[in-house]
């Protein structure tokens, strides 16, 4: 699956779970946010002046709404692909390396969770 066709696959599935995902789709869903994650915090850098990593443990100044707003729209997509993904896989999943692959995707998306969600 190329890149942009697997962009618009998880977000025309994004409560879907009865389909599967190959492993490309997942990978380049996961590149996709993040670049994308990268970018928006730029913008809240460059556009709102705020730093959101010198001020993480500021909780009365809040900032880096792009950037929130956009994970929080997209965490949905991400869960059912990392779901999607699973459902796919055709042997026991601790058989094959793929278990790590959605391992280390689903702890991507937790420390996501926890650096923009404060």
């Amino acid at each position: 699956m190329e890149f942009i066709s697997a962009i618009q696959d998880g977000f025309k599935n994004y409560a879907n779970t009865k389909n599967i995902a190959s492993r490309s789709q997942l990978y380049y869903w996961f590149i996709f946010v993040f670049v994308s994650l990268i970018f928006c915090t730029l913008l809240d850098i460059v556009i709102f002046d705020s730093n959101t990593y010198s001020q993480l443990l500021e909780l009365n100044k809040p900032t880096g709404w792009l950037s929130r707003i956009w994970f929080w729209s997209i965490i949905t997509p991400s869960i059912t692909i990392i779901a999607r993904r699973i459902k796919g896989i055709s042997q026991p999943i601790f058989y094959q390396g793929q278990f790590i692959d959605i391992a280390i995707m689903i702890v991507i998306l937790l420390i996501m969770l926890l650096v923009l969600a404060y």
